[in-house]
């Protein structure tokens, strides 16, 4: 929502109760019949405090209601309380409603309605209509005669973009899109930088169609981008309109289609490639080496010749390379400086960039080298410029600033610090040595894309134990930054081909630590603490780093523990279960502290995720203890199936692909549905890349559930790329563990 105004709230309204909805808004609004009780509903978005309301849909003969917050109280804590109060008032008692966001369908007229003004951030309810309107009603009540809240103190800007970026590291849409729609509504940005947040959100979660679909793309070519936003329409373009080239092994069609409908539409985007080594990246500029006008060998070769690239992708840009005929370039009998005087002339920067590294000092390498960097956007290019602009004798730097452009770039470069980092333990000891470091979070957002995991690896031995402790140090110095840097931290480890190493383990455990410091229990990050402590059980940690781990947990289930965080609780105990455990009773610690709170809220609690919880008490040999863990009243619901079966009766007959790189969790929910529907076919799948057997899979399956938290694999795009669009969207699921897998099948079954 963007704080709409009157005319906005009835356009909505309108579109809401239009054809597809067989309650109608001019009878609701004239007190007909039964539609007179929807009326208060309504209301509470058109007075002039708006509030937020739940608002029926009938349709198909049955009525689903969406919850819709109030635009001038928009924000996390209020999404949460509203969250909080539909199942206090409703829950599973009632309704489907488990406390998450709703997955809209953009197809349904209505629920189109819904998400384009709310942004996504609504929720949905689904159970019998009598019921789920006297909780509503009831709620209603309550709510007329509750006190008004003060609003919410409005959080930092920097704090709203370290939770949309959290967001996007857990893979979870739905919370990067409210701190988005919480940005719009603050009026905490200009359109532009929301736009590129906005590619950026479709761009980590592979939405590559809808990116293209922007109706402000005309005006995104033009502009210009960080490179960030760049790339991530350049992979927008490979994937959607050059993909299935690779795919069918045509790399001479590929060239053609390039020359003929690619380049001419996005020819922007081929201005720089700054040092990108993303995969699609590389083939498009390929394919611009070759099917350019004029051809370009030495982009051709200078692609080549680059070390880090896959194989399979390797082969693919090897066949582009050959349709090039290997002709040496004329080279003109010049300087290294002016041929780079030359390039930047041309639009050429990434070329010129690499030609300037070998010239001598002097007060033109510096004017072409800070040209590399405002047109580059990379560190790299921004730390050679200011290097080069140090080894001119005062007079030269005096001349160099007398130039007004040349002045104000210098000083947004320099900023307050004193070099620009090549790695992280060097943007840790500068922010140590500076905690007010103006460019900190700017550097570290770069830095997670550019720096090498390598230069860790080949650091001088202690390295690693000194980014530990710097971590600690910063820590208590800027510890704001340090906050807002933490999705760049764990950008950089997790997007490490061979993530976990062992030789990050402590590393890996600092962030654990600094992750609970910062979080304020958003599910975003919750998700990330499960991760990360995968990639710890899985090196393998000794007893007290095991302890420290749970310690962590329980205070975070302590602050934190509800209803809606129970799927994340199980999610955890299911990774604790399938790893060995130093310290048995630590486990079931934490499964205690869970097993309380469910016990606490019985009613709150659906039948597959009692069903869940008694398969992990099972496995870790408590089920004597069952009843003291969970009550006589949560018992009585029967350990089996049935239940279940109401819901996964539905996937009788039908095959559903479960991707996902954590096997073990995979392999629970398979046998929980082969359980609950016996006549069901489960692949797994937690293949890296594409392969046949996968192509069939999930060009078959009725259902494809695909695990994106964390893990952006080749396997994801080829999945995306080959589901047949008539078949059922892939389901999404943004965290490793079974509740989750569990409670996106059944709302799919459910919705």
């Amino acid at each position: 929502m963007k704080n709409p105004n009157n005319a906005d709230v009835r356009h909505f309204l309108e579109r809401f109760f239009g054809a597809s909805n067989k309650f109608n808004l001019s009878k609701i609004e004239s007190g007909e019949a039964k539609e007179a009780k929807i009326l208060p509903w309504v209301e509470l978005l058109t007075q002039a405090e708006p509030q937020s309301t739940v608002l029926p849909y009938w349709h198909d003969n049955i009525v689903d209601w969406y919850a819709i917050p109030s635009a001038n109280a928009f924000s996390e804590r209020q999404l949460r309380r509203l969250s909080e109060e539909l199942m206090g008032f409703v829950g599973s008692t009632y309704s489907t409603f488990r406390g998450e966001r709703a997955q809209l369908n953009l197809e349904d007229p209505v629920e189109l309605a819904v998400y384009e003004f709310t942004g996504g951030a609504a929720f949905k309810i689904c159970g019998k209509a009598t019921d789920i309107w006297e909780a509503l009603e009831r709620m209603r009540r309550v709510g007329e005669r509750r006190v008004k809240r003060i609003a919410d103190i409005p959080q930092p800007t920097g704090r709203v973009l370290r939770d949309f970026y959290m967001a996007l590291q857990a893979g979870d849409r739905i919370a990067a899109e409210s701190s988005l729609q919480y940005l719009v509504n603050q009026h905490r940005l200009d359109t532009l930088n929301l736009l590129f947040l906005r590619v950026q959100l479709l761009a980590e979660l592979a939405q590559w169609n809808e990116l293209l679909a922007l109706p402000e793309l005309a005006n995104l070519l033009q502009v210009r981008r960080p490179f960030a936003v760049t790339q991530a329409l350049l992979k927008a373009v490979y994937c959607t309109k050059l993909q299935h080239f690779e795919d069918d092994n045509a790399p001479g069609s590929a060239v053609t289609y390039f020359q003929e409908v690619v380049f001419p539409h996005y020819s922007n985007l081929f201005t720089v490639r700054a040092g990108s080594q993303v995969p699609e990246v590389l083939k498009l500029f390929m394919l611009l080496a070759v099917a350019g006008k004029p051809t370009n060998p030495a982009l051709r070769d200078e692609l080549l010749a680059i070390s880090q690239i896959p194989a399979s992708d390797r082969i693919y840009l090897q066949k582009l390379a050959a349709l090039l005929p290997d002709i040496t370039p004329e080279v003109e009998n010049i300087g290294e400086l002016q041929q780079a005087e030359l390039l930047s002339k041309n639009g050429d920067f990434d070329r010129a960039f690499s030609l300037l590294g070998n010239t001598p000092p002097s007060l033109e390498k510096v004017r072409l080298l800070l040209q590399c960097a405002y047109e580059l956007q990379t560190l790299a290019a921004e730390k050679a410029a200011l290097q080069a602009f140090d080894e001119l004798t005062a007079n030269e730097q005096i001349a160099l600033r007398k130039t007004r452009w040349n002045q104000n770039f210098l000083t947004q470069l320099r900023g307050s610090q004193a070099e620009i980092p090549v790695n992280w333990l060097e943007w840790l000891s500068q922010l140590n040595k500076q905690p007010t470091w103006e460019r900190a979070v700017y550097t570290a957002r770069q830095g997670a894309t550019e720096w090498d995991i390598n230069s860790l690896l080949i650091a001088p031995y202690g390295s690693i134990a000194e980014f530990s402790e710097l971590l600690n140090k910063v820590g208590s110095t800027s510890e704001s930054i340090l906050h807002e840097s933490i999705p760049y931290l764990l950008q950089f480890f997790q997007k490490d081909e061979q993530f976990p190493r062992r030789e990050f383990v402590t590393l890996y455990y600092s962030l654990l630590e600094l992750l609970v410091i910062s979080t304020q229990g958003a599910d975003a990050d919750l998700i990330l603490f499960n991760d990360l402590a995968i990639a710890l059980l899985t090196i393998g940690i000794d007893a007290a780093k095991y302890t420290e781990i749970l310690n962590y947990a329980l205070e975070l289930w302590k602050e934190y523990a509800s209803p809606k965080k129970v799927d994340w609780a199980m999610d955890l105990i299911d990774i604790l279960v399938w790893y060995p455990s130093p310290i048995p009773e630590k486990r079931q610690q934490f499964l205690f502290a869970v097993a309380e709170t469910m016990h606490r809220f019985h009613e709150r609690i659906d039948e597959a995720q009692w069903q869940l919880f008694r398969n992990l008490v099972r496995d870790l040999q408590l089920t004597a203890s069952l009843p003291d863990l969970v009550g006589e009243k949560a018992i009585l619901i029967e350990p089996n199936i049935d239940i279940e079966a109401s819901i996964f009766h539905k996937l009788q007959g039908k095959s559903i692909l479960i991707y996902t790189l954590t096997e073990t969790v995979a392999i629970r929910v398979k046998s929980i549905l082969e359980a609950a529907c016996q006549e069901i076919t489960v692949h797994l799948s937690h293949d890296k890349g594409g392969n046949d057997r996968l192509r069939q899979w999930v060009k078959n399956s009725h259902i494809v559930v695909m695990v994106t938290a964390s893990a952006k694999h080749a396997a994801t795009g080829f999945i995306e790329s080959h589901r047949p669009p008539q078949l059922a969207p892939i389901l999404r699921v943004n965290s490793k563990g079974s509740a989750g897998m569990l409670r996106v099948i059944r709302e799919s079954l459910a919705g």
